[in-house]
């Protein structure tokens, strides 16, 4: 008897291993299906996105936009149709089983801090779009740039879709630089005045200078060069095989000339922040530094070179003023350039005499707490003589420079104007509109119902953006609005530096959304390039999620 009771009991457990089997087989089947939804909806934003157009300039930004929620349209669709597919072989053939070991997974607990920052984000919005007055245009963003609530909801979904199911390669990244170097060299080329596509060849000549590439206008140009440089930039410093090596060094190359290239003034702020905070990352050891130094020679060596060019053959250019021009005609920069070599020289002849020594070298945080000494100076004398300019009135001891340092309603091309009566605006607003704003992508209606006469008569334009990406949130969706965003780009950075730790690819994507912020300052959101950074921030969070899960 009790040998056909074990008998018994050793043909359950082997019925209910065999069941497990089939129920981890099943899931993992699922999983493995959505990886491939996820990578190729991905790639598709990432790199078909910054380079479909359909009328040249023309009609640019609502391609783009309707290409990108058709594509993330497409991609809901398809997993849904997976999703249900899944559930009805599920039911026949597992009573259930696999559904319920799913469910016993979706609790609470299984957010992460970056996934309830992007659902409050999209809470935040949608709060925003249903108190404002214009319901209508804040949810579809028509009477702006389209970024509605519409678009953040296909955000929310996307993140949800790539962040759980994308299985992260390098060769992504790779991708997304391949697509950024056919427009930084159509860019460079219509600076030349060569037009490979035709992309010109009907606009306005008033125009024809504020209009690049395949992204449209410069300032555009400049918020998706910021991610493209940002990464190439890092993933030469940490690439260890010789030949991605050579191919992240062209693109470092490339995207740096196509920033300088770019005419637009905003790109300072993003090569400020990644130059500026590139040797927090690198300079732990001689190898960092040896980097940085070269990576700072190119830079200045591409200023020189396109400062030359600019007066040899200024026929054959568009030609570049405004914070360029300070460089290029520095008078000991063609000095500063070859210091910069001899430096980078020195230091590489050197590591190499350490390394055939086989000389031990240890991390350390001396050269990183240096150089943030260094930041820490560089911001208070910028501060002072900010108060110096504006406060102490000595404006002429700057030089060239009082025109960036001295602040009224012209600076920045009217940038002050415009957050001047942004804020003048904001602070009129009820409290439920100082909390949730005005409503999404509003801030055209706001300023036309407020200062229309006024904005005709002065400039003889209607701002409909107020040029700073964190002002706009702050007067449309409001200080939660504007939190929420923040919270979700802070959160989804930290845990990406987490994980560099066993990825440290991640550090590209990092300095990527670092460039990004840091221009944003000055620039417009719009769905050409911001649901490419948003994209990025995505697959970023997917490598730390399944980091943590390993």
């Amino acid at each position: 008897m009790d040998k056909k009771e074990d008998g018994k009991l050793m043909g359950k457990m082997k019925l209910k291993k065999k069941a497990d089997s089939a129920t981890s087989d099943f899931i993992i089947s699922w999983k493995k299906t959505n990886s491939i939804i996820a990578g190729i909806f991905t790639l598709i934003v990432i790199s078909a996105l910054p380079l479909v157009f359909r009328d040249y300039y023309f009609d640019i930004l609502r391609v783009k936009y309707a290409f990108y929620y058709g594509t993330v349209l497409l991609m809901l669709a398809v997993t849904l149709i997976v999703a249900i597919i899944y559930i009805r072989i599920d039911n026949r053939l597992y009573k259930w089983a696999n559904m319920k070991q799913i469910c016993k997974g979706l609790t609470l607990r299984s957010l992460r801090k970056c996934d309830w920052a992007m659902i409050i984000f999209i809470i935040t919005v949608a709060v925003s779009t249903f108190q404002s007055e214009y319901i209508y245009e804040s949810f579809w963003g028509n009477e702006g740039r389209y970024m509605g609530l519409f678009l953040f909801l296909l955000y929310g979904a996307s993140y949800f879709i790539i962040s759980r199911f994308l299985s992260f390669r390098q060769w992504y990244l790779d991708a997304f630089l391949a697509a950024g170097m056919i427009a930084c060299i159509i860019g460079i080329l219509q600076y030349f005045k060569i037009d490979p596509i035709g992309f010109k060849a009907e606009i306005d000549p008033r125009e024809y200078r504020m209009f690049t590439s395949t992204i449209g206008n410069i300032n555009t140009y400049t918020s998706y060069l910021a991610l493209i440089s940002g990464m190439a930039v890092v993933l030469f410093t940490i690439e260890k095989n010789i030949y991605r090596r050579i191919w992240y060094l062209f693109n470092v190359i490339v995207s740096l000339f196509a920033l300088i290239t770019g005419i637009s003034d905003n790109v300072y702020l993003a090569l400020l922040a990644l130059y500026g905070l590139l040797p927090l990352y690198l300079f732990s050891n001689i190898k960092g530094v040896k980097k940085y130094i070269l990576l700072l020679a190119i830079l200045f060596t591409e200023f020189q070179i396109t400062g030359y060019i600019n007066k040899r053959f200024s026929a054959h250019v568009l030609g570049i003023d405004g914070i360029f021009d300070i460089i290029a005609e520095f008078e000991y920069l063609a000095y500063l350039v070859i210091l910069l070599w001899g430096a980078a020289v020195c230091l590489y002849i050197w590591d190499a005499h350490l390394s055939k020594k086989g000389a031990i070298r240890k991390e350390r945080n001396t050269g990183r707490w240096i150089w943030l000494g260094v930041i820490v100076c560089a911001a208070l004398s910028v501060c002072y003589a900010l108060y110096d300019v504006n406060i102490a009135g000595n404006t002429e001891r700057y030089g060239s420079l009082k025109t960036y340092l001295f602040i009224d309603d012209n600076w920045g091309t009217h940038r002050w104007y415009i957050w001047r009566i942004g804020m003048e605006s904001y602070e009129k607003f009820p409290l439920i509109h100082k909390i949730f704003g005005y409503g999404p992508d509003t801030f055209g209606i706001i300023t036309v119902q407020n200062y229309y006469e006024e904005m005709k008569s002065r400039y003889h334009e209607i701002f409909d953006s107020a040029h700073n990406e964190y002002l706009q949130y702050l007067i449309t969706i409001g200080i939660a609005g504007l939190a929420a965003y923040l919270s979700l780009l802070f959160t989804s950075i930290v845990q990406m530096l987490r994980s560099s730790k066993k990825t440290p690819a991640l550090m590209a994507i990092v300095f990527a959304l670092v460039c990004y912020g840091a221009q944003a300052a000055v620039n417009i959101s719009i769905p050409i390039v911001s649901p490419i950074m948003m994209t990025l921030l995505m697959i970023g969070v997917s490598v730390d999620r399944r980091a943590d899960q390993s």
